[in-house]
């Protein structure tokens, strides 16, 4: 449920619109030595010095902990194959720079993927900036924890409108944080005379046309979330909304049902706006217990190619993979024997579609450490394209789906949390074109259950269900990403298929499971 409920022995506190003075990790010299900071939930790579990315993590734990109380969430078990990598470079034109073509107003981003999610934030905005870096990186994750427990429908001004309101969290030096602040960011586009996007719209989940219509879903989003969720009178009314859209009826006639008149919820919410005065949660940090972080530098190998890696992992830039592989392989020569290089090398190579290479790399990197669960996957995953390359009676020995599903088998011992495992040995028997076993499908539901902020994986493991003959466990599967605002076309298929269950047509979207991962085969 989204409705945020304060958990007992919870201030409720008013408190008037303000900037929140928030920081990331403060923006000092850079120490040309980067550290990597463990948490619970988080990987994190800075070049920063270890006391500040130590307390850089906790604050991102604090705020994680906090959205779980808030929503009563389950915290679900988490491995280091699906922690939450970020890396913090020093302003938004380093984090432009790994995301080409992204628009010069983006201070951040935040990729969803089972195979390992990924944000990028700088450490601190120009001077004068109204927004501020933990404000772009506790809006994205606030995406991340939504999308990690939801099974009904959310339409576009509610997903936009939980981030935003959980985006503007205060994480105090005395560990409390405090949730609901007014964007001070939003203004103009709360405070404009001419309304774009006026709540029939709104809530009627009809698609944004124009900037200024995309910047009140934002502002008015997070105004109606805050209003209903403060409001007595309009208590469960959310829940009710929501469950009338599950239930199969248009966005607009479930907000009918459950809010009334929608022209005098958008009059309350407008008074309530030029009231300039909005609750907030203040949740105490003795509610708030976080895990271990751990801080280390990261080896001289990683730190030469870090740039590199940066890169890489963002997965933005895939104009030139043979060109990054060329670089990540000269760069890494000198560190034959380093795990982690080599590891990346091997990525870096799958992507360029060498899988020779990559099998050597990987090669290297569990010579230097057995369990090193990413090499491991890495092997598996080059033994699968080569496989998928040949013939089956020309196939060498050690280069069978048999055989890279044995390796998936030994990271999966190491990390049984970790959902790329579990996916590739599902995936094995389809590039194989042999029916999945059942415990490679238990694999894939499992991995979705992993890992459900991936918008292919969730399609893929609904076409599982809708194959086996299980329409119910598809359709709630499927519901999520079709409301999704930044879904694009895997959403267009996700409402498609969900038209098809409600029109009792299950069989006709019951097509053979397609592959969800990049082909098996070696680019040409």
């Amino acid at each position: 449920m989204l409705r945020i409920v304060p958990p007992c022995a919870v201030a409720l506190t008013a408190v008037v619109l303000s900037a929140v003075a928030l920081t990331a990790l403060t923006a000092t010299p850079a120490t040309a030595e980067w550290q990597r900071a463990s948490s619970p939930h988080f990987i994190i790579y800075a070049d920063e010095a270890p006391a500040k990315l130590k307390a850089f993590a906790e604050k991102l734990e604090r705020f994680d902990k906090a959205v779980q109380v808030t929503r009563a969430m389950k915290d679900p078990p988490v491995g280091d194959g699906n922690r939450l990598t970020l890396f913090v470079v020093s302003g938004p034109m380093e984090v432009q720079k790994l995301h080409p073509g992204i628009n010069n107003r983006v201070n951040g981003f935040y990729r969803a993927r089972a195979t390992g999610s990924t944000a990028v934030v700088p450490r601190a905005l120009p001077g004068g900036s109204i927004e501020t870096a933990d404000t772009i990186f506790f809006h994205e994750y606030a995406h991340h924890l939504m999308f990690q427990e939801i099974d009904t429908p959310y339409p576009p001004w509610l997903v936009e409108g939980f981030a935003e309101f959980m985006g503007t969290a205060d994480v105090k030096d005395d560990g409390s944080v405090g949730l609901g602040g007014a964007p001070v960011h939003r203004a103009g586009a709360l405070y404009r005379v001419d309304n774009p996007l006026p709540f029939s719209s709104m809530l009627g989940a009809e698609p944004t046309r124009s900037g200024p219509e995309r910047g009140a879903l934002y502002a008015r989003g997070w105004l109606l979330a805050h209003y209903l969720t403060f409001a007595p009178g309009r208590r469960g009314q959310i829940e009710a909304y929501l469950a009338g859209m599950a239930a199969g009826r248009p966005p607009l006639d479930a907000a009918k049902a459950a809010f009334g008149d929608l022209t005098a919820l958008e009059r309350e919410t407008e008074k309530y706006l030029r009231a300039d005065k909005f609750p907030y949660l203040s949740i105490p940090a003795s509610q708030l217990p976080i895990g271990a972080v751990t801080v280390e530098p990261i080896s001289r190998g990683m730190t030469a190619i870090m740039p590199l890696v940066m890169r890489l992992k963002s997965g933005t830039d895939t104009s030139n993979h043979a060109g990054l592989a060329a670089r990540i392989r000269a760069a890494s020569a000198t560190f034959p024997s380093d795990p982690m290089v080599q590891a990346a090398l091997a990525e870096a190579e799958l992507a360029a579609g060498d899988a020779a290479a990559a099998e050597a790399a990987a090669d290297r990197a569990i010579a230097a450490d057995p369990k090193h669960v990413d090499a491991l996957i890495l092997k598996g995953r080059a033994v699968l394209m080569r496989a998928a390359a040949s013939p089956s009676g020309a196939r060498q020995p050690g280069a069978s789906f048999a055989d890279a599903r044995s390796w998936f088998m030994r990271a999966n011992k190491i990390d049984a949390e970790d959902p790329e495992p579990l996916i590739l040995f599902y995936q094995s028997y389809r590039g194989e074109k042999i029916r999945p076993t059942a415990n490679a499908i238990a694999a894939l539901h499992y991995a979705a259950a992993l890992a459900p902020q991936d918008s292919a994986l969730r399609l893929g493991n609904a076409r599982q269900y809708l194959f086996d003959g299980k329409p119910a466990e598809a359709r709630k599967a499927l519901i999520p990403l079709a409301y999704n605002p930044h879904g694009g076309a895997l959403s267009d298929e996700a409402r498609r298929l969900v038209g098809l269950i409600d029109r009792g047509q299950a069989s006709a979207a019951a097509a053979e499971p397609q592959a969800m991962t990049p082909p098996l085969q070696p680019k040409k």
